[in-house]
């Protein structure tokens, strides 16, 4: 019976001294959202600033995917994926580091987004990013 007991306290005193030195998972500065929650005012987006190219991806009723860009001076709809990558192709040519942003619908199929992202990508823009809000009729970027 006491080489038992000299066991578990050997036990016992091996995991106090293993779990002495690690941080308490209730310090890290974490929060986490406890659910879904919404605000009752629609979140404004700001307006991009001056040099980022905004690509909105929607879906016309003939079932086309059509990318509009921010900017009217660098051609305003695409309905062709070969005229998109000729201009992005150009733009990056000029001034890789603007950040582009895809704004995409809901209803755009993923291959179309994902062709999109990689014209992005081959005419060698430095960042690309997604917009993670819808843009409303009165939060769209410029």
């Amino acid at each position: 019976m006491t080489p038992m007991i000299d066991i578990v306290f050997l036990l016992l005193i091996f995991f106090v001294c293993a779990s002495a030195g690690q941080i308490r998972e209730s310090l890290l500065a974490t929060e986490l959202a406890a659910g879904d929650v919404q605000s009752e005012e629609p979140l404004q987006r700001e307006p991009p600033l001056l040099g980022q190219l905004w690509l909105h991806l929607r879906r016309r009723p003939d079932q086309r995917t059509v990318v509009e860009f921010n900017n009217p001076e660098y051609g305003r709809t695409f309905d062709d994926f070969d005229r998109l990558q000729v201009r992005l192709q150009e733009l990056a040519s000029i001034a890789r580091e603007i950040p582009v942003i895809l704004d995409i619908e809901p209803d755009v199929p993923m291959g179309d987004m994902i062709r999109v992202y990689d014209i992005c990508r081959g005419a060698d823009f430095e960042t690309i990013q997604f917009a993670t809000e819808a843009a409303g009729p009165g939060n769209s970027p410029p």
